[in-house]
């Protein structure tokens, strides 16, 4: 058995309350549903929110663009708006499906989405760097007089130019990678606190038959009667 400052203090508190705990498989071990606390309910309610909000915000300016110059749109434009189409709703119902695996401890549900946010901000990335090239080829034809027009850079009828349009768009989908990859992480982090608590509360209910325990830094411990 370790002996060490924190292994004390365990069995002192264990010791001291022992016949004063009505539930001892939460009471042997703090720390088993930190994963279901408010602090951690707070903050993964509003990245879910704050993913679901990013998305939304590049849908409708897409969609405001979309309409506001659909006789001056291009290839590229129109593309953009319809795959922010796809994206937002594959992320609603991505964080929904979190959420419900979330409140219910879905592991496998978890493991799944864990995935396809992983999948999701390599396409953001993917049509991050892809925006990029454009943009740079975009500007590199407008220094150039010899280039008037190119329905694929900007719109002549009001001269207005597809470069502005693309650096939002840019921004937003950095903003879109990283959140989403975020997410993700943090989702694989609630599985992997779901799959300990799974597996220590199995382990004490069977220590506990026998009257011995699984200490946090992997020791048994066996508590005799007084």
């Amino acid at each position: 058995m370790s002996d060490n400052y924190q292994f004390l203090q365990f069995y002192n508190v264990y010791k001291d309350n022992r016949n004063k705990w009505g539930k001892k498989i939460n009471k042997l071990n703090f720390n088993l549903d930190h994963y279901k606390s408010s602090r951690t309910k707070i903050f993964l309610y509003t990245l879910w929110y704050s993913i679901i909000f990013t998305y939304l915000m590049d849908f409708f300016f897409n969609l405001l663009f979309f309409f506001l110059y659909m006789p001056y749109t291009n290839i590229i434009s129109k593309t953009i708006f319809f795959l922010s189409i796809l994206d937002c709703i594959f992320v609603i119902i991505l964080t929904c499906r979190s959420f419900y695996a979330y409140s219910y401890d879905k592991s496998k549900s978890l493991h799944t989405l864990v995935k396809l946010f992983f999948a999701l901000s390599v396409w953001c990335f993917i049509k991050l760097l892809i925006y990029v090239t454009h943009t740079i080829i975009c500007f590199a034809f407008i220094s150039n007089q010899k280039h008037n027009y190119n329905g694929l850079f900007f719109y002549t009828p009001k001269n207005i130019y597809f470069n502005y349009f693309m650096e939002f768009i840019i921004t937003i989908n950095i903003v879109k990678s990283v959140l989403t990859l975020f997410t993700g992480q943090k989702i694989q982090y609630i599985l992997s606190c779901i799959r300990t608590s799974t597996i220590l509360k199995s382990k004490i209910r069977k220590d506990l038959e026998k009257q011995s325990f699984l200490f946090d830094d992997y020791t048994y411990g066996t508590f005799l009667n007084d």
